[in-house]
């Protein structure tokens, strides 16, 4: 029943985007674009002017954040050292199990599982984990040649922290954006959860074939296996509770992240091994998070 209600809703929306991409293959960076700088910054400003702001869970998810990025690449990396990996393996093996897809595929199901309840939650996790995704996956895309400055300025560019720091100037001042100002963000907002999914779903069109299956299979136990459970000790040690508790586990033992690839894809860094990873775990996900949805509930 979960899977129905849950899980086979935002297969359909990344379906609709795997059929679009193959019939008539639009324009997939003007599209990203308008997810990026509009549609998703419009969804986290409205979300957040609309709830009250937590600082004690926005403090505990960027804790949850640090040390759960620091684990996953240890394990990556250990890993990586046992099996003797070559460079480009490792670091592929680290941009597919270190990043989830929090954005795209984790803000949608956490919104469809838990509603306006996990709403705020989710746009947390979600603006706490485009840190890594944004500065530590470029450099690990890069390897030593990473320039890791250029990497956090990269950061500070991306549209959707202006909107978090605009909500939270504005909730810090007691400023009152009145309904009619804060609709057309709101209106904006609701395209971003839809079309996160249907971008998934061009992308994972985009993929051509599927190579090393045994790289596949331990890069999806770590992201859907290993990740989870991780994420069930964190939310426990540092004393994250209840809905917020349930959307964090949900939305960080989501399949690899997309952005990577295009990361993969500028450096040279395995792309072949990336995408194939990225379509295994997320198929794979649809058994993974069902067990896990059950779980939570």
């Amino acid at each position: 029943m979960l899977f129905l209600q849950v899980l086979l809703p935002v297969f359909l929306i990344i379906l609709s985007g795997f059929t679009l991409e193959k019939a008539l293959r639009p324009d997939f960076k003007t599209l990203t674009d308008c997810s990026l700088y509009l549609f998703t910054p419009a969804l986290v400003f409205s979300s957040l002017m609309r709830q009250e702001l937590r600082p004690d869970l926005a403090g505990k998810l960027f804790l949850f954040m640090l040390l759960y990025t620091a684990v996953m690449l240890a394990l990556s990396r250990t890993v990586s050292r046992l099996l003797r990996f070559d460079t480009d393996t490792r670091s592929a093996l680290d941009l597919t199990t270190v990043v989830m897809n929090s954005g795209n595929y984790g803000l949608p199901l956490a919104y469809f599982a838990f509603g306006q309840a996990g709403l705020q939650a989710s746009i947390l996790t979600f603006v706490m984990f485009s840190i890594p995704l944004g500065t530590l996956a470029i450099v690990l895309a890069q390897g030593s040649k990473a320039p890791l400055g250029q990497a956090l300025a990269n950061t500070l560019r991306i549209p959707i922290f202006h909107g978090v720091l605009l909500a939270v100037l504005f909730k810090a001042l007691g400023v009152q954006v009145s309904g009619t100002l804060l609709r057309p963000f709101e209106l904006l907002g609701q395209a971003a959860i839809p079309l996160m999914l249907v971008l998934l779903g061009m992308q994972l069109a985009r993929t051509r074939r599927l190579v090393r299956p045994g790289f596949l299979g331990l890069s999806g136990a770590l992201r859907l296996v290993a990740a989870p459970l991780l994420a069930w000790l964190l939310t426990a040690l540092l004393g994250i509770q209840g809905v917020a508790r349930a959307v964090v586990i949900l939305q960080t033992s989501t399949p690899s992240a997309v952005l990577p690839l295009l990361y993969a894809v500028r450096f040279g860094t395995r792309p072949d091994l990336v995408a194939s990873a990225i379509f295994v775990s997320t198929l794979c996900s649809a058994a993974t998070l069902t067990v896990l949805l059950y779980l939570l509930q």
